[in-house]
């Protein structure tokens, strides 16, 4: 018969030792004999070999770093660390933990208490932030404040869902557009092509020499954005005839003719350097019908209209767009 091999008790055993021994003996977590951390002042990051680790306050640094101290006996399984910590002065901390694991299927658990000694630092992000640090500029250029508005956006959105190593030092509006001056290039070329792709138009890409480090030039890049003057949903007058916007890609632009026969087709987005473009349209009150003939209320001048929908048309609703002295009906 099986016995334990510290005190001679009997089974259940773990590793011929019984569980009793096992509670007096094994000691699931333990910490080094120094805690000692650099953070970044500025945004709470916390150095570790390599890189910064961003943390929303201090208190969360402390207990990420507190928690990765912890020296864990082998052979544990469904480890977990539950903290409590006292700030003592802007540069300690006293951490408590109730750590518990499973050591071959028996539930074992041990307290810890340290104190963690910061040394403050500024992170390499807080640095180049402070220094106006930029490896790239976005130029952001249209003619309709729209397309521009809605490009800006999504550029600020898509730096504040960033991680904080890339940022804008400087942005502003300029004559014709809107600049950025960013922390990466690769980040702003990255954000040039989705622009362009979103937006259509199309990116120009040009370098200047400031400087040289190990050997190597250090070039500072400027991605020039030019889109179009409409977004998808427009409606644009060309040649007389009202076509909706369905479509942008790249240098060019999908077009549906609204009336009879709705026809499709792609053109080029630099052959509308200054298209017409309409403000959004307004449903139509319609009077009377009889067939395909209708009496609509222009919405613009107060006027019953007389009007002809398309054959067929089994629509319920009539919408109007204005340019100039006339107006456009739309039937969908």
């Amino acid at each position: 018969m099986d016995i334990c091999l510290k005190c001679g008790g009997k089974p259940p055993l773990i590793s011929q030792i019984c569980h009793k021994c096992v509670r007096e003996t094994v000691i699931i977590s333990r910490l080094p004999e120094v805690l000692r951390m650099v953070d970044c002042k500025s945004c709470f990051s916390l150095k570790i070999p390599g890189t910064w680790l961003e943390f929303s306050d201090i208190e969360s640094a402390v207990g990420h770093f507190f928690e990765t101290s912890i020296i864990w006996h082998d052979n544990l399984s469904k480890n977990t660390c539950n903290l409590s910590m006292k700030q003592l002065d802007p540069s300690k901390f006293r951490v408590n933990a109730k750590t518990e694991a499973n050591y071959g299927g028996l539930a074992l658990e041990s307290n810890l208490e340290g104190v963690v000694e910061i040394k403050y630092q500024v992170c390499q992000t807080c640095s180049r932030h402070a220094g106006g640090y930029y490896e790239a500029i976005l130029q952001i250029r249209t003619k309709q404040k729209s397309v521009l508005d809605a490009a800006v956006e999504k550029v600020f959105k898509d730096i504040d869902s960033a991680p904080s190593e890339f940022f804008s030092t400087e942005n502003g509006p300029v004559k014709g557009g809107f600049d950025f001056q960013l922390s990466s290039s690769e980040r702003a070329r990255s954000l040039a092509r989705e622009l362009m792709i979103q937006f259509g138009g199309h990116v120009n890409e040009t370098n200047t020499l400031v400087g040289r480090k190990d050997g190597r030039d250090l070039l500072r890049h400027t991605f020039g954005v030019r889109l179009p003057s409409f977004l998808v949903g427009d409606y644009l007058l060309i040649q007389e005839k009202v076509y909706r916007v369905t479509r942008l890609d790249r240098r060019k632009a999908k077009l549906r003719l609204m009336e009879s026969p709705y026809t499709k087709k792609m053109i080029e987005i630099d052959t509308l350097r200054t298209p017409n473009i309409l403000d959004n349209p307004i449903e139509v009150q319609i009077i009377s019908s009889r067939n395909n003939q209708f009496l609509l209320l222009d919405p613009y001048t107060h006027q019953t209209v007389e009007a002809v929908s398309p054959s067929n048309w089994e629509g319920e609703k009539v919408e109007a767009l204005r340019f100039g002295n006339e107006t456009f009906f739309i039937w969908n």
